[in-house]
């Protein structure tokens, strides 16, 4: 994970940067075989959409339970619902580069037990994919069931024809491996190249010098008792470093809050896409002290969060480590300004809820 020390914030931008260029030239790959991977200039956009119809030798209520599970989506690690108000949205958890990356699925439209629709927002493109779940009756073999996947994209008009087939072969495999999941039966065929592509890029990451490592060390004063402050830092909804604007860090399900082994997430602006980022709880002690490491970055790094009392209030420190990269150009003071702005933010925040019902200060984590 990362600890968006200069070396933190560095790595994780680079690797974010890097998984959208990757997804991008998986796409275009994918869909246009042999073609050049040439940026699009503009030209006109349309809708092209890939179907296909498996049979599945489960009950729909067991399909359904499946496809309505985030983790079982994208090759995902894991994945939970986002907490919050509004529409639907999932986090699929995946290791990139030896750090923990989720990626964001918007549900448009449910039908509890008969369809469900996943919205994907890339840097260029918007991927619909329509699941929907019949039941095909008994056979001697047990219950059975149709599922029909199409795969919808914004793109290239030029490109829409061979973007039609190449949508039709990723709703085919991924029925396939939905099948293989649930019932055992042979999975997809490797796409061609992927073992390779895979192994080059470990090699090269593994090949690449180890970084160096610094520290940034920034401040705020909060004029609010040290006991409210330290109880705002343990609550990670106040942790702003890197969100998306209107977006709240949370806490992902089943990590115990305010704890060792908490795992907060930050939604992430990329370009027009979401990405989330995750950081987790080290140590809490001693007295007002909270390590965090961020595990969104091939290597993690640590910050540490204290709490003290000053004449105006209460003294928030965070001194996090950095790592750079060669070749990476140094980014100390975009990352010092990233990590001023959320003390400034977080301090302003606790005031705003002191004032807001004095009589209720922030609850115990």
């Amino acid at each position: 994970m990362s600890t968006f020390g200069t070396a933190e914030v560095v790595d994780v931008t680079a690797i974010s940067r890097w998984m959208d260029g990757l997804a991008d030239r998986w796409g275009r790959r994918a869909l246009f075989p042999g073609s050049p991977v040439e940026r699009p200039g503009p030209q006109a956009v349309v809708d092209v959409s890939g179907e296909y119809v498996g049979e599945i030798a489960r009950a729909p209520a067991d399909v359904w339970a499946h496809l309505s599970t985030p983790a079982s989506h994208f090759g995902a690690r894991d994945g939970f619902v986002l907490p919050g108000p509004g529409p639907e949205r999932w986090c699929l958890l995946k290791e990139v580069a030896g750090g923990l990356v989720g990626s964001v699925a918007d549900v448009t439209e449910r039908e509890d037990g008969r369809r469900i629709v996943l919205r994907i927002v890339g840097a260029e493109t918007t991927w619909l994919w329509d699941w929907r779940v019949f039941d095909a009756g008994t056979t001697a073999a047990g219950p059975s069931s149709l599922v029909r996947l199409t795969v919808t994209a914004a793109m290239r008009a030029r490109a829409a024809e061979p973007a039609g087939r190449g949508l039709t072969t990723a709703a085919q495999r991924t029925v396939t491996q939905v099948d293989h999941l649930l019932t055992g039966a042979p999975p997809p065929p490797p796409l061609k190249g992927e073992g390779a592509r895979a192994s080059e890029h470990a090699l090269e990451h593994r090949a690449k010098a180890p970084p160096t490592r610094s520290e940034i060390d920034v401040q705020v004063v909060v004029p609010l008792p040290v006991d409210e402050v330290w109880r705002g830092v343990l609550d990670a909804s106040t942790y702003t470093v890197d969100a998306a604007p209107g977006e709240r860090a949370g806490v992902v399900p089943g990590t115990p809050p305010g704890q060792p082994g908490e795992l907060r997430y930050v939604v992430t602006a990329l370009g027009n896409q979401r990405i989330v980022r995750f950081h987790e709880v080290i140590a809490i002690g001693p007295g007002h002290r909270l390590v965090l490491r961020h595990q969104s970055a091939s290597h993690p790094t640590e910050s540490v969060t204290t709490v003290s009392s000053h004449p105006d209030g209460a003294l928030v420190r965070i001194v996090f480590e950095v790592l750079l990269h060669e070749g990476h150009p140094p980014a100390v003071d975009e990352v010092r300004a990233a990590f001023l702005a959320h003390l400034a933010r977080l301090s302003e925040e606790l005031v705003r809820r002191a004032g807001a019902d004095p009589e209720q200060p922030l609850p115990e984590p």
